[in-house]
């Protein structure tokens, strides 16, 4: 008697996009180390833009479906995905972000798809909503799992959005460690061994408070004319930081790249990982920071203070507070000894805590147990 071959498990990741950005990070990884035997996934976006980090998923063969949100509230929107959930018979619908899962729910009421919802990070500041204080209990009794990537987000998902605490688990991000190279000889960067680099990996966005980051670094320049500041990313914001170097007159220390896609050499240049956000779930370029042994210094909001404990694995200072910010960054440049300790310790805590694979298994372990409720 033949046995039976068990079908595989369908998932639909609806988004806004597959762009530059942690939340796509996470599906990046979700969907390339799924195991293919098991899980089939297919992707959504909602905003009209596949995006640079869905490209190469799709260069690979992963079924990418484009729509364009409306302004406003798109009923045809929910009507197109519940197409999507009834032709191609999805099991799961994992829906990323807020808006995602709200037209996932409504696309996936009456159907036998079961519904998963991340939270990947929280606005700045965050604010009730009498709305969502009716809508999200009940959109929550149709969800089948609640993920918060990290214990912050999990704690905002129940204050301000009335999901009931127990019923939200958190899965932190994981990233692939990364080997450290030495790319500063013969770089295109001018940058010299004596240099002591301070930079981030971002995109250029007001939640990330880049004119502390700036006038922080123009404040220690003046003092130690051997640092550098290295600005990798894009976005809106960055004609406004371009402005702010030049009239602090730091434009010769300060290092623009625009957009890249392989972020590794870059990270490999810097000595002191800087992450100035006003508010953050758990930031994929800190943990690739922590993963190339970096020291790190990051604001006391959101996860940040999950992952680095000050004085432990790296430094915390305030949130917008720019001369603690200047005092720290000032210390690690005298200090090589500490920058090592502290960045031999946030990679140890990195191999700990935020491996790929811990991520890409407890995904795994939630598409299994909400398959076989569906089942």
């Amino acid at each position: 008697m033949t046995a039976r071959v068990r079908a595989k498990i369908k998932i639909l990741h609806l988004t806004y996009h597959m762009g530059i950005g942690g939340t796509e990070q996470v599906i990046y990884q979700l969907v390339k180390n799924a195991d293919d035997a098991v899980f089939e996934n297919a992707i959504v976006c909602l905003e009209g833009e596949v995006g640079a980090i869905g490209q190469q998923l799709q260069s690979s063969g992963t079924q990418f479906h484009v729509l364009n949100r409306a302004p406003g509230f798109d009923t045809d929107l929910i009507k197109s995905v519940r197409r999507l959930i009834q032709s191609e018979k999805i099991d799961i619908v994992h829906c990323h972000q807020y808006t995602p899962y709200v037209y996932g729910v409504l696309a996936a009421l009456f159907s036998s798809a079961k519904v998963v919802f991340t939270e990947h990070g929280r606005f700045h500041p965050d604010r009730y909503s009498w709305k969502r204080r009716l809508i999200n209990p009940l959109l929550g009794l149709t969800t089948s799992s609640i993920i918060a990537i990290s214990a912050a987000t999990k704690e905002a998902l129940a204050k301000f959005e009335w999901f009931r605490h127990s019923s939200i688990e958190v899965i932190y991000n994981g990233i692939e460690a990364n080997t450290p190279t030495d790319t500063r000889i013969n770089n295109t960067l001018n940058l010299q061994d004596e240099h002591i680099v301070f930079g981030t990996i971002t995109r250029f966005d007001t939640i990330k408070n880049l004119p502390m980051m700036v006038r922080a670094f123009a404040d220690i320049y003046r003092k130690q004319p051997r640092v550098r500041l290295l600005l990798v990313g894009d976005g809106d914001q960055r004609p406004a930081i371009e402005r702010l170097v030049e009239e602090l007159g730091v434009r010769e220390a300060v290092l623009f790249t625009g957009f890249q896609t392989d972020t590794r050499k870059y990270m490999s240049m810097i000595d002191v990982y800087v992450l100035s956000s006003f508010s953050e779930g758990t930031s994929m370029t800190l943990l690739e920071a922590m993963s190339f042994s970096t020291c790190c210094v990051v604001t006391a909001v959101g996860g940040n203070v999950e992952i680095i404990k000050n004085e432990v694995n790296g430094l915390v200072v305030e949130s917008d507070n720019t001369a603690q910010l200047a005092d720290a960054m000032l210390r690690l440049c005298a200090e090589d000894e500490t920058r090592a300790t502290l960045g031999k310790a946030a990679k140890q805590t990195f191999d700990q805590k935020f491996a790929l694979n811990q991520m890409i298994q407890s995904y795994r372990k939630i598409y299994l147990n909400v398959a076989a409720v569906k089942a």
